[in-house]
Parts: structure tokens; sequence; C-alpha cells
């Protein structure tokens, strides 16, 4: 199947923490590597191949469209995650150069790797977000079945450190 992004690239500009005068069109590839890796295992492939029908054939239904405002926060950052390393640094037939220009100075490795995990605990906690949706809404998306890696809710599901038991 056609790797379809389910975001545009303004939801991407509006979700994302590349500041806003980034032209994103470095990222736009990432976004489809980064729904790959880690919205579809969430989603589902039903729910998935409903969406990008949907988003292709723009009949998107009321449900998916509030479904993709909830998936953009978490795509978003996870796109920036995976682009990183490359807005770093750039594969040349010379080989592996740093990108700098005359008025910045580039971050080194340990830099951008504290900044990608930054990064990836947001995205995290949105991607819990929307599983979080996702199980409340359950009913609005009957063809949704995350893949086995993925954390499903339960009822009794608590966040706390601590747990009693009921008697």
């Amino acid at each position: 199947m056609i790797q379809l992004p389910l975001i545009s690239e303004s939801l991407f500009k509006q979700h994302s923490p590349v500041t806003s005068n980034t032209d994103i069109t470095e990222f736009v590839p990432y976004i489809s590597i980064a729904q790959e890796l880690h919205i579809e295992p969430v989603l589902g492939e039903p729910l998935m191949s409903e969406l990008k029908e949907q988003i292709a054939d723009n009949s998107l239904t009321a449900e998916n469209s509030d479904l993709i405002l909830k998936i953009a926060p978490a795509l978003s950052f996870y796109a920036v995650y995976q682009a990183l390393p490359f807005h770093w640094a750039t594969i040349v037939n010379k080989g592996i150069t740093i990108r700098e220009s005359e008025n910045s100075k580039g971050i080194d490795i340990k830099d951008l790797a504290q900044l990608r995990q930054w990064i990836k605990n947001d995205a995290d906690i949105l991607k819990g977000q929307l599983i979080d949706f996702l199980y409340r809404c359950r009913a609005s998306y009957p063809l949704w079945r995350p893949e086995s890696g993925c954390p499903e809710r339960k009822e009794n599901d608590f966040d706390s450190g601590f747990y009693f038991k009921k008697k």
C-alpha cells in the first residue's frame, strides 16, 4: 500500500516542536516513517486502512477527523524524533558531515541525544493520550485493533505508585 501520511503539513507545523518559520519539506518524509513505526501499531491495520482510504478519497467521517486531530501531536513529535539525526548530519559521497553555517553552530552528539530523548518522552506521553482517547471512544472505532506490542488500557489500570486491592 502507498505510504500516505495521516496528517497534513499544516497539522505537522501546528503540533510539532519545530518553529513556524522552519522549512518543513525536509521533515515530510519522516512523517511516514514515524507513522509506520509508532502510530500504525497503536491503530492496527483495519483502522489504519480505513483512515488512509478516507484521506485519499477526501471523505473523512467526523469521528475519524477527530481521531486525526488526536494523532497529529504524537505523530508530529515522532516525525521530529526520527528526523533529528539527519538534520544534524548529512550523508554525502565523502562521508558524513555535520551541518553548520556561518551564523550558527551545530550542537554536539550528546546535545542531540538529549534533545531526541526529550522529544521522544513527549511523543510517548502524547501516544499514551491517543491510546486513552481510543479506549474511551472505542464504540466509535470498531476497527480499532492495536497490535500486540501496543499497551491497551483496562478499566482497572492505575497510574500511581500505590495499588490497594479492593476487599
